[in-house]
């Protein structure tokens, strides 16, 4: 017995797998200790090219893991740090977007200030498709209502929907961690949501824990409205928040204030409705926990030792406060099961299975199915044949991703009734006994979660392709995709005809295609889609990698040929295409990998040269004979040169080395993109991902001769793109939004108002309608109208949340109320004035800045919390214009606070003591004074004065006036 409770009362969140290591311990082995991503991706491209590795893999199961690893090479070499090492990204996000000490910043609450409209996104799709939308990994039921049913995805947050899947409406559209690993809705009032963010199903090996490729967890989550507005509850003690992933939340059967967190890093428990959690038990992974149907105080839970060589099963007769690990069956699961997941029978409170996931051995097997009558105290195994884990439909292969994918779920009538969740689904009606296995897998592969609905008993299942219903157990689905716009788009193109037509290649949903002006997109080819493009000569013909295919249609999409030979690369292989009427060498297709490859009549014959292009190529829509190629020494190189040819790539002569030219910065991360003004084939724009700070964007009005730095004041975060208007006018699309800036204008300016919180993979403007287009990385397809010239004067009124950007040349009133949910961050700029009228709300939990400035200057990148009196940090603060109408100073030599007051204007003084952070520590009333000099003597609390500094704030009739400084020894 181990008692792990201790003082806990006490105590006080991006996607892609690594899977072709974390089901393969021979390459696992060889990549440990490795930090480096270049020692990484050459250890992986030597292993799968070794004979040993293709005489015991098979080739199909090679691509499928190379095409793992290839999600993963796109996602972390655009988010290096400037030596190409590996950086936690979720910190670096924070302290880009950390708000800067600009000292022309007037003060808070009732100050002048000024706004401005840029961008106002709205979805495009897909609200609904075939074959999959987006990956789902939790679901939630209402206690009492069969049509209520709440969905937590990878990267695009929590869902409801109110009538059984026929719509579902996102409920976190500005929380800034969208992976959701747990829901609990409180039975007894059920607007009580709490939410478990951390993506823990991508958190598959070692490799992925030590460098983030996943949505990170910042915690959890609370709603006391049915998920209207959400509130960051109290840390995780001693948790490690750069690698921090969850997998289940847990609810007390009765005592609705104790929370359970299973996490990568132990069991947190919270008895307090999340104000304050402990770490109950820290002894590695914890995956599940259940209690037993029926009872308050026996529960179990399944987990794994921190380098998942070994599993374990718990029990507990004491509410999860003291845990027994003695039980025989770990000894049967854990030599070593990577993963294991357990599921109690609502109809036999005695039952409890156990699913043990696969062995890392030669390709994985199925561990087994183990039943239990006696509330855990000893198990059975009913099977470990067919293997319900792999692909087979007669379970005879031997694959397996229990690292990615496991569940299991009892029907609430029957417990013998089990249905389990994998790459496929398999149904038993015999308790999972041998012969007994079933094969549903008529729907999306990999699995993520089941469960029985406890009103009506209907099941329900997330899968990488969304939510799916079956009212027989599983033997037929039904796929609920409508209005869920989760889907995680790598790259898009629209049509050159027609803007309504689009096309764009999802992580695990293949390749989307819109015919028209609608919100459904057809699924015109299968696995991973990534680049797409539309022939330059003809909309009917339609290019798309999947795989490492390139697949050609020349009917719309209808039908599909791989172009062969086919160009040798890899899944994200950039295109570019050039028009006849602009080249001598007719209508031109490039493909760029380690080499660039060029076919002029549709992949029926190819010509190559050695230079790489593995990382982007940009024709010119002026100019078909200048092609722009960006990559390094190999397609995963970190280092990597920028070219040019002029003779439509036939020729790269080394005097068009770009990177070498004048202004061009001398060290630099992987180039993104790479855009050209669509009028001028010599005004050329790049992009960088990376931390790298200040090299984020670059232009060249010479053809890449001579450089400038045009970074300004974006913050340090990855840029995933750029398009230009036919003005020049440039937009980038970032992992925090879209920022704008015009061609006569010298910073950016954020232009991201209503896009949710994920990284903007790429945009595409339209000028017949005006419009530009943003793909993310898990909520869809998004457009806006382009930028519009700053307005004189601005009025913002109503309820604002999220992201939002306003600005004007002259003034702005705001009566607005800054929604009091995490994730709302506004702000605000004018020329002369920011006046934020009575009305005007910016709460806890809310970010609010606001600042003097003509349109257009930047300097806007970054938010500081805001506390209830005001951001009252000592060094943000000027005397303002005219001077102060009214001044503080404590009397020398006194150890209380005995004030001065002078007033030089008559009006209502509050006075606010600050810590050095900013955080209010107390503040006195609001009280009239005349002009003149008063003496005030300010009671404090003795248990409020640590040492330290502090600052007293002076607000006048709700305009800050002066501070002064108090150390406290």
């Amino acid at each position: 017995m181990k008692s792990i409770f201790g003082y806990f009362f006490f105590f006080f969140l991006a996607c892609c797998l690594v899977s072709g290591a974390q089901d393969d311990p021979v390459l696992e082995q060889l990549l440990k200790n490795k930090n480096r991503y270049t020692d990484i991706m050459q250890t992986v491209d030597r292993y799968y090219k070794d004979p040993v590795t293709k005489s015991r893999l098979s080739g199909e199961d090679i691509i499928r893991r190379q095409k793992h690893w290839a999600r993963w090479e796109w996602y972390m070499s655009r988010r290096l740090g400037p030596n190409g090492e590996f950086v936690n990204i979720n910190q670096k996000m924070i302290e880009a977007t950390g708000m800067k000490q600009d000292r022309n910043i007037n003060g808070l609450s009732g100050q002048n200030r000024v706004a401005s409209s840029t961008g106002v996104w709205v979805p495009v799709g897909p609200l609904d498709t075939e074959s999959g939308i987006g990956r789902v990994d939790r679901l939630a039921f209402h206690p009492t209502d069969a049509d209520i049913v709440y969905a937590g995805t990878t990267a695009g947050g929590l869902w409801r929907t109110t009538n059984a899947g026929t719509s579902w409406t996102n409920l976190t559209p500005d929380i800034s961690s969208g992976g959701i690993s747990g829901i609990v809705i409180d039975p007894t009032n059920t607007n009580t949501i709490y939410i478990l963010t951390g993506d823990g199903d991508s958190n598959i090996s070692g490799l992925v824990d030590d460098y983030g490729y996943m949505r990170l967890s910042i915690g959890v989550l609370k709603s006391t409205d049915g998920g209207a507005n959400w509130k960051l509850t109290g840390q995780f003690p001693g948790a490690d928040y750069t690698s921090l992933v969850g997998y289940r939340l847990v609810l007390h059967p009765t005592l609705n204030n104790i929370l359970y967190a299973c996490t990568n890093q132990g069991l947190f428990i919270s008895v307090d409705g999340g104000d304050s959690w402990g770490l109950n038990n820290g002894a590695g992974r914890f995956y599940n926990m259940a209690f037993k149907p029926g009872s308050t105080n026996v529960c179990y839970a399944v987990g794994s030792s921190s380098d998942r060589t070994r599993s374990y099963f718990w029990s507990s007769t004491t509410s999860g406060l003291i845990w027994d690990s003695s039980n025989t069956i770990n000894n049967q699961i854990n030599n070593p099961t990577r993963r294991v997941e357990l599921a109690v029978a609502p109809s036999n409170d005695e039952v409890v299975y156990l699913l043990a996931g696969g062995v890392p051995a030669a390709g994985g097997s199925f561990k087994g199915l183990f039943r239990s009558a006696n509330s855990g105290a000893s198990f059975v195994l009913q099977s470990s044949t067919p293997n319900i884990l792999g692909r087979a439909n007669d379970g005879s292969d031997n694959a397996q991703q229990s690292n990615y994918d496991l569940t299991i779920a009892v029907s609430n009538l029957s417990s013998s009734t089990i249905v389990v969740g994998a790459i496929e689904a398999w149904r038993s009606l015999t308790s999972g006994a041998a012969g007994g296995w079933v094969f549903r897998g008529n729907l999306h592969d990999d699995v993520h979660d089941l469960g029985f609905h406890p009103v009506g008993n209907k099941l329900w299942a997330a899968t990488d392709g969304g939510v799916y219903s079956s009212t027989d157990n599983g033997a037929n689905w039904t796929s609920h995709f409508e209005s869920m716009n989760v889907s995680q788009f790598y790259r898009m193109a629209v049509s050159p005809d027609d803007f309504t037509n689009m096309i764009a290649g999802a992580q695990d949903n293949g390749v989307k295609q819109r015919t028209g002006n609608t919100s459904f997109f057809d699924q015109v080819l299968g696995a991973d889609g990534f680049t797409v493009g539309y022939d330059a000569a003809s909309s009917s013909v339609l290019y798309a990698i999947t795989n490492q295919d390139v697949r050609r249609s020349t009917n719309g999409g209808a039908n599909w040929s791989t172009i062969t030979p086919n160009p040798p690369g890899n899944v994200s292989n950039p295109f570019a295409m050039s028009l006849a009427p602009h080249t001598s060498l007719g209508d031109a297709l490039f493909v760029g990998s380690d080499s660039t490859w060029r076919t002029t009549n549709g992949g029926g014959s190819w010509n190559s040269s050695t230079i790489d292009a593995g990382w982007f190529l940009r024709t010119c829509p002026s100019n078909g004979n200048r092609v722009y190629a960006a990559g390094g020494t190999s397609f995963r190189a970190t280092s990597g040169i920028l070219r040019r040819s002029d003779d439509g790539g036939v020729t790269w002569p080394s005097a068009n080395i770009l990177s070498s030219n004048p202004g061009f910065p001398g060290t630099y991360p992987k180039i993104t993109s790479i855009n050209v003004d669509p009028t001028n084939s010599l005004r050329v724009w790049i992009t960088f991902g990376g931390f790298t700070p200040n090299v984020k964007v670059y232009y060249s009005s010479d053809g890449g001769e001579n450089w400038v730095n045009r970074s300004g004041t974006l913050p340090n975060v990855p840029i995933n793109c750029i398009v230009l208007d036919n003005n020049n006018n440039a937009y980038v699309g970032t992992d925090n939004g879209v920022y704008y800036r015009g061609s006569q204008t010298t910073e950016w300016v954020p232009f991201y108002n209503n896009l949710p919180y994920v990284p903007v993979t790429d945009l595409i403007i339209s000028q017949a309608d005006n419009r530009i287009r943003a793909a993310t990385f898990g909520r869809g397809i998004w457009s806006s109208d382009l930028y519009s010239s700053c307005v004189t004067d601005l009025v913002v009124a109503g309820t604002l949340e999220g992201q939002e950007f306003h600005e004007a040349s002259n003034s702005v009133n705001s009566t607005a109320v800054l929604k009091v949910s995490q994730g709302t961050k506004v702000q605000m700029r004018g020329g002369l004035e920011v006046h934020l009228e009575p009305g005007f709300t910016a709460a806890q939990t809310t970010e609010f800045r606001a600042l003097i400035g003509p349109c257009g200057s930047g300097g806007v990148a970054g938010f500081r919390s805001v506390t209830d009196s005001s951001m009252l940090t000592p060094e943000r603060f000027i005397t303002p214009a005219g001077g102060a109408k009214a001044l503080v100073h404590l009397q020398a030599g006194f150890a209380g606070l005995q004030t001065i007051l002078t007033v030089k204007e008559a009006g209502e003084i509050q006075l606010v003591l600050c810590d050095s952070a900013g955080n209010t520590i107390h503040q006195w009333n609001k009280t009239p004074y005349p002009v003149g000099k008063t003496e005030r003597e300010l009671i404090l609390e003795s248990s409020l004065k640590k040492p330290g500094f502090y600052y007293l704030h002076l607000i006048h009739n709700g305009e800050w006036q002066h501070m002064q400084e108090w150390e406290v020894k």
